[in-house]
């Protein structure tokens, strides 16, 4: 889980969404680079905040200041090369995983069904955890802040955690 990733890392809501509410957006586009998303996704993240979720300026920032890249062409190439997978996951999910299957890059969601499609089409992937893991392995990270954030995830967002804490997926040496 700390090798790197292939490049670009397309980001879901889900992930940008965790990482906005600990105010970690800067950390992470500091931390990796070639962060990508696509059109649903910053539409989502745009009425998130309109209706009032406020902490989600500061991942729709750094996308309009191109620190998060768009994949303009995502929204066609679902339509016209994915169209099945448009049937199966929600917008943002969906043009992520055609983002990530076309350009081979990563996808990063913590989506079920995105991450079972993603596996059968042998795309690269992992989550808001793993990000946090290879933050740690590349020394960007503690143990106990990648813990405060993962638990403002559950408390505070509801986020499904299959894990109390990061350091229970660590590889040995980073523990």
């Amino acid at each position: 889980m700390s090798e790197a990733f292939s490049r670009p890392v397309v980001l879901d809501a889900t992930v940008l969404s965790n990482f906005a509410s600990t105010d970690s957006i800067t950390w992470l586009t500091a931390t990796f680079d070639g962060l990508m998303t696509v059109p649903a996704v910053k539409n989502e993240l745009r009425r998130g905040t309109e209706v009032g979720y406020e902490y989600l300026t500061s991942a729709l920032g750094a996308i309009e200041s191109g620190k998060i890249t768009i994949d303009e062409t995502a929204t066609e190439e679902l339509e016209q090369a994915y169209p099945k997978i448009r049937d199966q996951l929600d917008p943002g999910e969906a043009e992520a995983l055609v983002t990530a299957d076309r350009i081979e890059g990563t996808l990063v969601t913590d989506d079920g069904t995105a991450r079972q499609l993603a596996s059968s089409r042998e795309i690269e992937l992992t989550g808001s955890i793993g990000l946090l893991v290879r933050g740690i392995a590349q020394e960007e990270l503690t143990v106990e802040t990648a813990d405060s954030w993962l638990e403002t995830w559950i408390d505070e967002r509801s986020y499904y955690a299959p894990v109390e804490s990061v350091g229970d997926v660590l590889p040995d040496e980073y523990r």
